[in-house]
């Protein structure tokens, strides 16, 4: 392929790169919404995706679990050090295993720190709120859903509902 073609087709590739990028994060929020308001009415977490009757993918709504994090290393390793030795390294940090051992075994924060189910106190944890809901999909591979859905959208019949999405060659021109 020429350099002439070869810079055509990244112009054209990153034009249809750039679209997609603005109506997905447009599309994220709106669907995202949806999601949550449907959830809300009906209890549902997952929906199946299909075109025809055939099931192309699967969209799941998901939040991130709230649990604990090390906000100060620091003074939590130096407690450690006296505390419980054999968790710290010489580098006076935290070892991963203990770290995780030791946000397992919280029970609750106060403002003197993280307490441990064996009534520890430990310095320098806080509490993290659980993340904002998510929704996530998955193609369904036993029915080749990606193909199907690459197929509906050159024969046309995704025109309709693609067609605000600003995407060129889709939904026809006006």
């Amino acid at each position: 392929m020429s350099l002439r073609n070869t810079n055509l087709r990244y112009a054209a590739l990153k034009l249809i790169a750039d679209i997609v990028d603005r109506a997905m994060k447009d599309e994220k929020a709106a669907h995202l919404a949806a999601l949550e308001e449907s959830a809300e009415d009906s209890g549902a977490k997952s929906w199946t995706v299909t075109i025809g009757g055939q099931k192309v993918a699967g969209i799941t709504l998901s939040q991130r679990e709230g649990g604990y994090k090390i906000a100060d290393e620091d003074a939590l390793a130096e407690w450690l050090e006296d505390e419980h030795p054999d968790m710290v390294e010489t580098t006076v940090k935290i070892k991963p295993w203990a770290a995780k051992q030791l946000l397992a075994s919280i029970v609750e924060v106060t403002d003197a720190g993280a307490v441990t189910s064996d009534g520890e106190i430990l310095p320098g944890v806080v509490e993290t709120p659980p993340g904002a809901p998510y929704q996530s999909l998955r193609w369904d591979a036993k029915n080749n859903g990606k193909d199907i859905v690459a197929e509906a959208i050159r024969d046309g019949d995704l025109a309709e509902i693609l067609a605000d999405t600003g995407l060129p060659l889709i939904g026809g021109t006006e």
